[in-house]
């Protein structure tokens, strides 16, 4: 029992980085907060939700899951707008944890 506990102590002396070497990074993920407006809304039938996504996930990568879901919304993406956080995104932009993301579709007017 003493030596186990001896070599408990060295590996977290150690970091543990060495604790079990055959095991696969732990993929890391992303919580964002997505809201959709206007008519995007009524497709989704919702106006927000939370979602947890795979970490370096684009704002490009967050719609195109929603377009698994809700196949309608593709034919909205050459027109819709994307903000990260209030600001106008790229749809490149990476995501981070606790981002919020909005979608608006084209706005008419007269």
């Amino acid at each position: 029992m003493e030596r186990v506990n001896l070599q408990l102590r060295a590996l977290v002396a150690s970091g543990g980085s060495r604790y079990n070497p055959d095991m696969p990074p732990v993929s890391q993920t992303v919580r964002v907060k997505v809201l959709f407006f206007g008519r995007l809304k009524d497709v989704v039938g919702q106006s927000e939700e939370s979602l947890d996504l795979a970490d370096a996930s684009t704002v490009e990568q967050l719609f195109a899951l929603y377009c698994t879901r809700i196949p309608e919304l593709v034919k909205y993406r050459s027109s819709v707008v994307a903000s990260r956080n209030q600001e106008f995104a790229p749809w490149s932009a990476p995501l981070q944890s606790g981002d919020e993301v909005a979608f608006l579709p084209p706005v008419s007017g007269g």
